[in-house]
C-alpha cells in the first residue's frame, strides 16, 4: 500500500517542476513532459500513475555469452527486473538461446555481427567449406589461415539461415550488424568468451563479404520495417552510404549506432543530416562512449536528447545484475549531469521515451 502523504509531497514536489496542473482535490491534470496531450486521472488512480512515473534503465544494446559451453557459469538472464533490455544475436549460436528466452522485458534482435559473418556464405548452398573460406578470409601468412580453415565449421547459408530462423512476431530489431576494418580472427576461428582469450592471428575477413552480409540484413529491415543495430568500426563512409542507400527510403526503420567513437562531423553532416533527428539514435556505453567522462558528456551534450539511448554492449547471461545496473546507472547519471536535466528519474524517462520511439512502439 502507498501512504497517501507521501503521495502528496511527491504532488507537491511535481508541480513545482511544472509536471502535474492541480485541478480540484478529485483531480490532477498530468502533463507527462512535452506531451501536448493531458491525462485525467482520478485521486484512486493517482497511485498507480506515480509508479509508472519510475520508468526503467534501458539497455538498448546487450548479448548472451558466446561460448562452447551454453550459459556463463553466472547465468541471469532473467533477472533485472528494473531493466529493459534489447538483446541482439550475432551468430546461429546465440540466436538458438536467445529465441528461446521466454521473458516479457526483453526485445529479440536477428542479425549478423562482423566478427562472425565468415561462418555463412552467401550464393550457391553447396560450395566447400575450403572454397568458402578461402574466398572469404584474406592472410598474408597461407599456412596461418589454412590452420584456422582446418578448425572452422561448415559454412550456413545466409539465405536459407534467414528464411528458416527469422519470424516476424518475435523479431524485434535487426542487430546486431555492421562493419569492422580492425578485427581480426582468434586462433579457433571465431570470437568465444573464454577464461583465457584466444591469440589473435593475422587473419581478416574480406570487407567485400563483410559488406555483402550487412547488406542482406539491412534488406531484411526494410522488407519488415525493422529498427537496426549497427556495429562501425572505421567504416563510416561505407556503412553510412549503404544505410542510405537501403535503409533511408524506409521511413520506419530507425538507425541505433552503438557505442559509435565517430567524429561530431559524421554524426552531424551525415546521420542527423539525412535521417534527421527522429530516425536516428546513439547508445552510450559506460566501458566505450563514457571511458574518459568528459568525453563521454561532452558527446552527449552535442547530440540531440531526443536521440540519446543508453546500453551495456554486455553479456547478460555471464555478468551479475548489479553490475548490469550499476553501469546503466553510471551513463545515466553522466547523462544527468552533462544535460542537466534536473535528476536521474528524469534521464531514465527521457531515455525510456526515446527507446520506444526507435522501436516504434
Amino acid at each position: 500500500m502507498y501512504n497517501i502523504r507521501d503521495i502528496s509531497k511527491g504532488l507537491a514536489k511535481e508541480e513545482r517542476r511544472g509536471h502535474f496542473i492541480k485541478n480540484n482535490a478529485s483531480q490532477i491534470t498530468c502533463a507527462l513532459h512535452e506531451s501536448a496531450i493531458p491525462v485525467v486521472c482520478s485521486v484512486h488512480r493517482l497511485v498507480y500513475r506515480s509508479c509508472k512515473m519510475n520508468a526503467p534503465y534501458v539497455d538498448a544494446h546487450c548479448h548472451l555469452v558466446m561460448s562452447e559451453d551454453g550459459f556463463g557459469e553466472n547465468a541471469h538472464p532473467y533477472a533485472c527486473v528494473d531493466s529493459t533490455r534489447c538483446v541482439m544475436s550475432t551468430n546461429a549460436n546465440d540466436w538458438e538461446k536467445l529465441r528461446k528466452i521466454e521473458a516479457t522485458d526483453i526485445v529479440r534482435s536477428f542479425g549478423v555481427h562482423p566478427w562472425y559473418c565468415h561462418l555463412f556464405s552467401i550464393g550457391r548452398e553447396s560450395v566447400s567449406k575450403r572454397e568458402h573460406y578461402e574466398s572469404v578470409l584474406e592472410c598474408k601468412e597461407r599456412q596461418e589461415q589454412l590452420a584456422i580453415i582446418e578448425r572452422l565449421p561448415d559454412p550456413i547459408p545466409l539465405e536459407k539461415y534467414i528464411q528458416e530462423e527469422y519470424d516476424d512476431e518475435l523479431v524485434g530489431v535487426i542487430g546486431e550488424i555492421g562493419l569492422d576494418k580492425l578485427f581480426r580472427l582468434p586462433e579457433n576461428g571465431y570470437f568465444v568468451h573464454a577464461k583465457e582469450p584466444f591469440r589473435l592471428t593475422r587473419v581478416r575477413v574480406k570487407l567485400a563479404h563483410q559488406i555483402a552480409v550487412f547488406e542482406r540484413f539491412c534488406q531484411l529491415a526494410a522488407q519488415f520495417d525493422k529498427p537496426v543495430s549497427v556495429h562501425d568500426v572505421k567504416c563510416h563512409g561505407k556503412l553510412f552510404e549503404i544505410c542510405t542507400e537501403i535503409l533511408l527510403p524506409h521511413e520506419g526503420v530507425n538507425v541505433c549506432l552503438h557505442s559509435f567513437t565517430g567524429s561530431k562531423e559524421i554524426i552531424s553532416q551525415q546521420w542527423i543530416r539525412y535521417f534527421t533527428e527522429p530516425r536516428i539514435f546513439l547508445s552510450l556505453s559506460k566501458y566505450i562512449n563514457f571511458k574518459s567522462s568528459e568525453d563521454g558528456r561532452a558527446l552527449a551534450v552535442f547530440v540531440p536528447n531526443r536521440c540519446l539511448l543508453t546500453e551495456t554492449d554486455l553479456p547478460i547471461d555471464a555478468v551479475k545484475p548489479d553490475e548490469l545496473t550499476n553501469a546503466l546507472s553510471y551513463v545515466c547519471e553522466e547523462l544527468t549531469e552533462a544535460l542537466q536535466l534536473g535528476g536521474l528519474e528524469a534521464t531514465k524517462q527521457l531515455i525510456h521515451t526515446n527507446f520506444k520511439r526507435y522501436l516504434n512502439r
